[in-house]
């Protein structure tokens, strides 16, 4: 019986700017992957193009001529140039939207089971050249390494579960659990790099999208300028009077100050997203102001932030001069704050995330972001740091963010952290990190 495998939206999205790109490479209006199930074929992903006549999660049922059903029948690659000069395929299904030319390959899980296939349709006839023959095979490589992806992260969170239930209900030996664990944090390495990764993706995201207003606005006002200028120019064959000469300069005066406001702003923000950037993919240690980076940080959150609804304070004690690694820091604090956004306000009420910083006697620096939102109770506060703890599990948490809080804490920065909470009142995560960092840091 065929199993029908589970896709995240993650690896959707990914797939989603292949076919894209595929359709384009192409030149056609079609580009698909399809998954089989028992008894139908659904369209998993359809290209964004112009004239596809097929949308994602349409269905037809197998056993009907469809070209994808030769495909996985025979494992094999399947061109047909044109279906109406071909006996054996001008009544397929697929003519009756006009997709008479047709180019797959089949898609196959790592177990050797057929996923479903990867094709490309045209309403023209197409014969295609061998490059395009060994595009369409190195998309399918490219697919099936995302399988292996897909399938490795299932049997880590498979056998994080089975071990931990193992080890209550069993006292495993020492050789096994030590080998069992070996394995879990390779894997687990590899889903924290791709976690923080994912994290200066939405960085990037949240910069693009706050540089859209002081742009828009630099365009809009030099537009305006423009028509102005036009306009003046005109008048002059006439003869302008002074008053109105002095209104054009003042215009232009005012035009140039709010110009230069916005573009100032525009790079201000990509100042900000560059050191950002430099910090979190590198392990570099500098010295910086710990108020001014908490400020850029949630300068690059502000869309999520405004989305939400609620409000982000940033009360910092003023000039702490931080000689650390500026990297591991900011992805605390953007994990601190999204975790907070996520799952703080769960009936969708305005709510407030506090962050504070204050420098210790000791040199210490004793930071915590804290909200007002309904808590963690005492059961799940025990295991907020734990890997692959969700409590939105299938719902977009990946159980790793406060996971990785905890390591660059008490790993990079050389520090600890805590949590604290009661139902209804709130949580609070306290960093206590050194000023200076430790140089074998």
């Amino acid at each position: 019986m065929i199993q029908q495998r589970v896709v995240s939206d993650d690896f959707l999205g990914k797939w989603q700017q292949t076919t894209n790109v595929m359709a384009g490479i192409f030149d056609v209006p079609a580009g698909l992957i399809m998954r089989v199930g028992p008894k139908q074929i659904e369209v998993l992903v359809s290209s964004h193009t112009p004239g596809n006549p097929y949308e994602a999660d349409e269905k037809a049922n197998l056993n009907t001529g469809l070209y994808c059903e030769t495909v996985m029948a025979t494992r094999a690659m399947l061109q047909v140039p044109h279906a109406l000069e071909d006996e054996h395929w001008k009544n397929n299904p697929d003519v009756a939207l006009n997709m008479i030319s047709y180019l797959g390959v089949p898609l196959l899980w790592p177990d050797d089971e057929v996923f479903g296939t990867i094709c490309v349709l045209d309403s023209k006839k197409r014969v295609y050249q061998e490059r395009y023959l060994d595009l369409m095979w190195e998309i399918k490589r490219a697919i099936e390494a995302d399988f292996k992806v897909i399938e490795q992260q299932q049997k880590l969170i498979n056998s994080n579960i089975d071990l931990r239930d193992a080890n209550q209900a069993l006292s495993l030996s020492n050789a096994e659990l030590k080998a069992a664990l070996e394995k879990i944090s390779v894997m687990q390495t590899e889903l924290l790099r791709a976690e923080k990764m994912s994290a200066l993706g939405k960085l990037v995201a949240g910069i693009a999208h706050e540089l859209n207003t002081p742009i828009g606005n630099g365009l809009m006002l030099a537009s305006t300028l423009k028509s102005n200028a036009e306009a003046i120019s005109v008048e002059l064959e006439a003869g302008v009077t002074r008053t109105r000469m002095r209104d054009f300069i003042g215009g232009v005066d005012q035009g140039a100050e709010i110009l230069q406001h916005s573009l100032g702003r525009a790079a201000e923000l990509v100042s900000s997203f560059k050191q950002i950037a430099v910090d979190q993919s590198s392990m570099r240690r500098r010295e910086f102001d710990l108020k001014r980076t908490c400020d850029q940080i949630l300068a690059t959150l502000g869309p999520a932030i405004r989305k939400s609804g609620h409000q982000v304070l940033c009360e910092l004690d003023g000039d702490i001069a931080m000689d650390s690694y500026p990297g591991p820091l900011e992805q605390t604090l953007v994990n601190l704050v999204n975790n907070a956004l996520v799952h703080a306000f769960p009936d969708g009420s305005p709510g407030e995330i506090r962050i504070t910083a204050h420098q210790q006697a000791d040199d210490w620096i004793e930071m915590s972001v804290a909200d007002n939102g309904v808590g963690i109770s005492q059961a799940n506060l025990l295991r907020v740091f734990d890997p692959f703890f969700t409590t939105r599990l299938g719902q977009g948490g990946s159980g790793l963010g406060l996971h990785v809080v905890y390591n660059q804490v008490t790993s990079a920065l050389r520090g600890s952290v805590l949590a604290k909470s009661e139902l209804g009142r709130g949580a609070c995560f306290t960093l206590r990190v050194p000023r200076v960092a430790p140089h074998d840091a």
